[in-house]
């Protein structure tokens, strides 16, 4: 990236000397405590030309007698100042009350937001930058109240779990809606195409989530789970600049498993077998201590790279800002990566006093090399992906045999018949996902009169996928000793057209703002797949499906989607006091049957500005106080197309002598009385400022009830069909936010911050569909409970003869399902978040440290590993499950393997310095810093991370650990140049 940079700063420099002759100005600009300002843009008025100031307010500009500078920062009154003859010009910015107001992205516009009455939360530019992270999702970790941010797994370029005041559905559903520069994104549950992996984060200025019903209503169907508002960064009037960020990472595992070495192996085979009354096989009194430490042989240290180089600037009629995003992301297991190409565009056009149009467009290209298991696959229960081979794995069993080839995994002919060499599995196989995306649209606004605007936007997305996946011959479990190969392609076309009027007015003391407008989106999915096995060689993999002896029928699908809208808002602030909203939304779904396609969702919000009313005015200290008051309904679709419809496939299936072409009807029993999952949400909320805002507080509380659950149920096999997609119950979150900040120093030197923010929530399942409950696994919906809620027998401690005892709830006798008690759940009670900044001179030191609190996890790794049998490795404590282990003992899946998921983790630590650069000419200002990320981490789960696999797309699986891929610890060196 530099290479291609400094050609242009030379360019820029020879350029420079040919100019006409100028003075030399400079100066300091400061603010009215006397300290330096960084950032201010100093324009020639007129010109394109300009300056900024560096990291201590000083700069440095030519000018000629007459030139007028213009001094401008973001909340500050601009100054106009025309030159003499002076060559020192100093200047202090005074604050602009008007223009500092904070701005919240609401759906179809923004607002203040001393004048929004809704809930939300936000984090700019400044903060994302201050911390070097790869996904837009990250950047939100432990910053935002009624936000939970879990990485569901630790794998490069993996999706990102977000759930906004709850979990609300069981079919699916849970992630909320984005929503990228006014533009809604089509959601796309696969973790292998992640739709925010391809986007980033030094793009953007802002993320805002709306988390309550007024604010996320004006998205009608899509609103439920709250809505993720990205606006991303434009040029600057006035001022051209050039801006190259490089990060340098290196990723470690957080820790390791406390597994059974070779000699520890041994004994515990041969305990198992005296314990049990059983001759000791001869190959174990033979066997050879190899004592091979696979989280050794498997992990790595990994060297991150990500590089940014972006041009922004313009005049008052055009601003452009582009940029180039080059990132290569190893991963701590060896095989594994993601690597991303990407450019964005943006451009902004006044084009007449009339008419302006902003355009935008995102081009990217993604590959992800896995290890051969997706979060959905079922091999992740066992020792046939990377992880669960590497913890199972026995470490009797050497790397290399002395010929080379890879050493046998089943040590003895006892051991587990579904472990590969764990080395051979992500060194030999393929898992590869390479998607190439577009991303693109304009807004066209017309001002029709005065206050009213015309809005058209149009917006695209288009993303070609291809999956790759081969297992070779070597990995005698996984492809038979044959090879397997697969490919899927899928491409996916989302478009979104929208068009809106916007009027705003004040009538004396009333000021009205209105919108109507109508919205359309389609999205349409294709995909293939071929799946081939017998290959006699594994040199081509899967890229010869003809060198394969058996290849399958081709699969192919076409999924289309589609959503017809209506909108309206109004707004109403009467005297700057008193605070009214109220919109409106219908959303007609093609996922649903014609009789129940479209579903209509209101809103009605109040607020009083108490720190407003004239009897306030000598109340000095409050600075501000609002009382807020919203109720709304949004909706969530949670299920995939064509499920209330009876759906047909022809099938190869011969009848006497006839074709071969049979028409099979879908499994599933249609159901033409689907609705909406609706949710209706209760908002109170109180916003308190003191001592002009020095000190800032924000408390809600919510009251969230989902009704028309969406979920499979199973059908008795009389009716021909083995499942339904109903409505079957209604769930509800309650909860309570807080959010603190502080600005404690704010001087000419040093400036110190602390925010803070609590959440706490509830969730309770109200009814279920005649109060049946549904299963799987360990995993229950059961009113009365959370959902997915974990049941199981409860320990109750050791026999005399060592093996485990459990509660016996019914007294039978005998312990079985109906034994089974509720022993946990996968949802925190409380999410905690304190972040604190501190600015000394050229000294930027900033930490951030979340807690997540109340969850239990599902160790399904742990009991794996604590089986009291001999076919795996095992876990170095199974002493403490099973005293004495042998045959008779029983495994079963309780209480001892739901560990507690709390932890407190320190998110992010930070230490940066500007560097001083005197009179350099092209450089405006460097920072050179030294971050870590998830360097401490208290809990006592014994998994790799209690936040890995917090959640999944199954709603019935919810913080189950199968073995998902580890997530790491961080350091980061970083360097940011302004030129």
């Amino acid at each position: 990236a530099m290479a291609f940079a400094m050609p242009l700063f030379y360019t820029l420099g020879s350029t420079n000397l040919n100019a006409v002759a100028a003075s030399k100005l400079t100066g300091t600009v400061t603010d009215e405590n006397g300290a330096g300002m960084p950032g201010v843009t100093i324009a020639k008025k007129g010109t394109s030309s300009g300056a900024n100031s560096d990291v201590n307010g000083k700069y440095s500009i030519d000018v000629n007698p007459g030139d007028v500078l213009v001094f401008s920062f973001v909340g500050y009154k601009s100054q106009e100042v025309k030159i003499a003859n002076q060559s020192v010009l100093n200047i202090q910015l005074a604050v602009d009350a008007k223009s500092l107001e904070e701005i919240v992205v609401t759906g179809y516009g923004n607002q203040k937001k001393k004048d929004f009455l809704g809930s939300s939360a936000s984090i700019k530019s400044a903060t994302i930058q201050e911390m070097p992270v790869v996904s837009v999702e990250s950047a939100m970790q432990g910053r935002m109240t009624g936000v939970q941010v879990q990485q569901s797994s630790g794998q490069p370029g993996a999706g990102i779990s977000i759930r906004v005041r709850g979990v609300t559905s069981i079919a699916g559903g849970n992630e909320p809606l984005f929503v990228i520069d006014g533009v809604p994104q089509y959601n796309n549950d696969n973790r292998a195409m992640n739709g925010m992996s391809s986007f980033n984060a030094s793009d953007i200025e802002s993320i805002e989530v709306l988390k309550d019903a007024s604010a996320t209503a004006i998205y009608g169907s899509r609103g439920a789970n709250g809505v993720v508002q990205i606006t991303t960064k434009s040029g600057k009037a006035g001022v051209s600049r050039v801006t190259y960020e490089s990060t340098y990472t290196n990723q470690i595992i957080q820790r390791k498993l406390n597994l059974m070495n070779g000699v520890q192996m041994i004994d515990f085979i041969k305990q198992y077998y005296t314990n049990s009354n059983l001759a000791l096989p001869a190959e174990v009194t033979n066997a050879t201590n190899a004592e091979t430490d696979w989280q050794d042989q498997v992990l790595r240290a990994a060297l991150q790279q990500n590089h940014t180089l972006s041009f922004s600037g313009g005049n008052d009629k055009t601003q452009y800002y582009v940029s180039g995003n080059y990132l290569d992301q190893p991963g701590i297991i060896k095989g594994s990566d993601f690597n991303r190409g990407s450019m964005r565009f943006n451009l902004t056009s006044q084009l007449n006093s009339r008419i302006s149009l902003r355009t935008y467009m995102t081009a990217s290209r993604t590959i992800s090399n896995g290890f051969s298991a997706s979060d959905n696959s079922p091999t992740r229960y066992t020792g046939k992906n990377g992880v669960g081979a590497m913890v199972l794995a026995s470490p009797t069993v050497p790397v290399y045999n002395p010929d080379g080839t890879y050493g046998n995994p089943r040590p003895f002919s006892f051991s587990g018949i579904d472990v590969e060499n764990p080395l051979a599995f992500t060194k030999e196989s393929l898992d590869r996902n390479t998607v190439v995306r577009f991303q693109g649209g304009m807004d066209f606004n017309i001002k029709i009169a005065e206050g009213l605007v015309n809005t058209t936007r149009l917006g695209g997305d288009y993303f070609s996928a291809r999956a790759d996946l081969y297992f070779p011959i070597v990995l005698a479990q996984l492809s038979s000793g044959v090879g397997i190969g697969q490919l899927t392609t899928t491409s996916s076309l989302n478009v979104v057209a929208e068009d809106y009027l916007e009027y705003k007015k004040k009538f004396g003391d009333l000021e009205f703002e209105g919108i109507v407008g109508g919205s359309i989106q389609s999205a349409q999915q294709d995909i293939i797949n071929l799946l081939g096995s017998k290959y006699i060689s594994d040199d081509l993999k899967n890229y010869n499906f003809a060198a394969a002896g058996s290849v399958s029928k081709p699969v192919t699908d076409i999924v289309t989607n589609r959503l017809v809208s209506g909108f309206s808002r109004v707004r109403l602030n009467f005297k700057d006091r008193y605070l009214f909203t109220a919109s409106i939304r219908r959303d007609g779904a093609s996922v649903f049957s014609k009789n129940k396609k479209y579903g209509t969702f209101p809103s009605v919000g109040l607020a009083w500005k108490a720190s407003e009313e004239p009897f306030m005015k000598d109340v000095t200290a409050i600075s501000n106080l609002k009382v807020r008051a919203t109720w709304g309904q949004s909706g969530n679709p949670a299920i995939q197309p064509y499920q209330s419809l009876l759906v047909g496939n022809v099938i190869n299936t011969a009848q006497g002598a006839g074709s071969g072409l049979a028409v099979g009807l879908s499994p599933t029993l249609p159901n033409d009385n689907l609705t909406w999952e609706t949710t209706t949400q209760t908002n109170a909320g109180l916003d308190f400022g003191f001592l002009n805002d020095k000190y800032r507080v924000t408390l809600d509380y919510y009251v969230k009830n989902t009704t028309s659950l969406l979920a499979t149920v199973q059908l008795p096999p009389s009716s021909g069909y083995n499942t339904i997609i109903d409505n079957v119950g209604e769930v509800e979150n309650k909860g309570f936010e807080l959010e603190i900040g502080t600005d404690l120093i704010a001087t000419k030197d040093l400036r110190w911050s602390v925010d803070a923010n609590l959440s706490i929530n509830k969730n309770k399942v109200v009814a279920t569909k005649n109060n049946l409950p549904f299963s799987s696994g360990n995993s229950r919906i059961t009113p009365g409970d959370p959902l997915s809620s974990f049941y199981g027998p409860k320990f109750t401690g050791y026999g005399s003869d060592g093996e485990m005892a459990f509660l016996d709830v019914n007294s039978d006798g005998i312990i079985d399902g109906r034994d089974n008690v509720y022993i946990g759940n996968p949802y925190p009670s409380t999410i905690i978040g304190l972040n604190t900044s501190l600015k000394y001179k050229r000294f930027n030191f900033m930490m951030t440290w979340s807690s997540v609190q109340g969850n239990s996890i599902d160790n399904q790794m742990l009991f794996t590993a604590a089986t009291p049998t001999p076919i795996y490795n095992r876990s170095a404590e199974i002493y403490k499950y099973y005293p004495k282990p042998k045959a008779s003992s029983i495994h079963r899946r309780s209480d001892l393997f739901i560990e507690d998921g709390s932890y407190i983790r320190l998110r992010n630590i930070r230490i940066d310095y500007a560097l001083p650069l005197g009179d350099t000419k092209f450089i405006k200002s460097a920072n050179i810093y030294l971050s870590g990320n998830n360097i401490i981490t208290i809990t006592n789960y014994k998994g790799y991370d209690p936040e890995v696999n917090a959640f999944s797309g199954n709603s019935l699986q919810q913080g189950v650990d199968n073995g998902a891929y580890p997530g790491s610890k961080t350091v980061t060196l970083g360097l940011t140049v302004n030129f």
